[in-house]
C-alpha cells in the first residue's frame, strides 16, 4: 500500500499549483510543518526536484511511541525519495524547531491550537513566502485565524498573491505561477486565483447530455 493513500491534505490540483510557485520562486529552502504521510510533500517534491532546492519535512508524530518515530519518519522520506539528500527530516515540534530560518514554509498543522502558536511567531518573522489555510477549507476557527492575520498586514511585509481553493500564498516580493489563473481583490491586494475546477454539477450535466445524445 501506497504510505499516501492513507491521507491527502491538499488536493492534487492545489499540489500542483503550490510546486509550480515554489518552482518559480527564488527559495532555495522550503520547509512543510505538519508532515504527517507526507502526501503534499510527495506532490511538491515532484516538480521541484530537479531543482536546487532543499525540502524540510517537520513532524513530531507524537501520536506514536517514542521509539517507533524516527523509522516512521525515514519511510515517510523513503516513500517521496529514497535516494535524495535535498529532503531534510527534523522529527521535532514545529513550535520548538526554528522554521522561521527557511525561505518558505507551508502550514500543515493538523489543528487550529497547534497553528496559533506558529501563526503568531510568523507575523514577527522575516519568512519570504508561507501558505496558510485549510485546503477544503472544514474549520471555522483556522480559515477566520488566517483571514484576520491577513487583514492586519500592513505596508512591506507579507502580502497574500495567490488563492488556491483556500490555500493562500503570501510574500514579501513578487512571486510568479506559469498554470492559468485570474485576477480580483482580496483584502485590498491584487491576487490571483485558480479557476474553478469542474464540479459535480458539471459533470452530472455531462453525463445527462451523454445520455439523451445532446452537444
Amino acid at each position: 500500500m501506497n504510505i499516501q493513500d492513507i491521507w491527502e491534505g491538499f488536493s492534487a490540483e492545489q499540489c500542483s499549483y503550490l510546486a509550480d510557485i515554489i518552482k518559480h520562486s527564488d527559495a532555495k529552502s522550503v520547509c512543510e510543518l505538519g508532515t504527517f504521510v507526507g502526501s503534499t510533500a510527495k506532490k511538491i517534491w515532484g516538480g521541484i526536484k530537479d531543482l536546487d532546492k532543499e525540502l524540510y519535512l517537520v513532524d513530531n508524530y507524537s501520536f506514536l511511541p517514542g521509539d517507533k518515530r524516527e523509522k516512521f519518519f525515514n519511510l515517510i522520506k523513503h516513500s517521496i525519495d529514497p535516494t535524495t539528500k535535498n529532503i531534510k527530516c527534523i522529527l521535532e515540534d514545529s513550535h520548538t524547531y526554528e522554521w522561521t530560518k527557511h525561505n518558505f514554509v507551508i502550514f500543515g498543522h493538523h489543528d487550529y491550537d497547534h497553528m496559533i502558536p506558529d501563526l503568531q511567531k510568523l507575523f514577527d518573522s522575516k519568512v519570504d513566502y508561507v501558505v496558510l489555510g485549510d485546503g477544503t477549507p472544514r474549520c471555522f476557527l483556522r480559515t477566520k485565524a488566517t483571514y484576520e492575520l491577513i487583514s492586519n498586514l500592513s505596508g512591506g511585509g507579507l502580502v497574500p498573491r495567490f488563492y488556491l481553493q483556500g490555500l493562500i500564498v503570501l510574500s514579501r516580493k513578487n512571486i510568479m505561477c506559469s498554470l492559468p489563473t485570474e485576477q480580483d481583490f482580496f483584502f485590498g491586494h491584487k491576487i490571483n486565483f485558480m479557476p474553478k475546477p469542474k464540479g459535480r454539477y458539471l459533470k452530472a450535466l455531462n453525463e445527462i447530455k451523454k445520455i439523451y445524445s445532446v452537444g
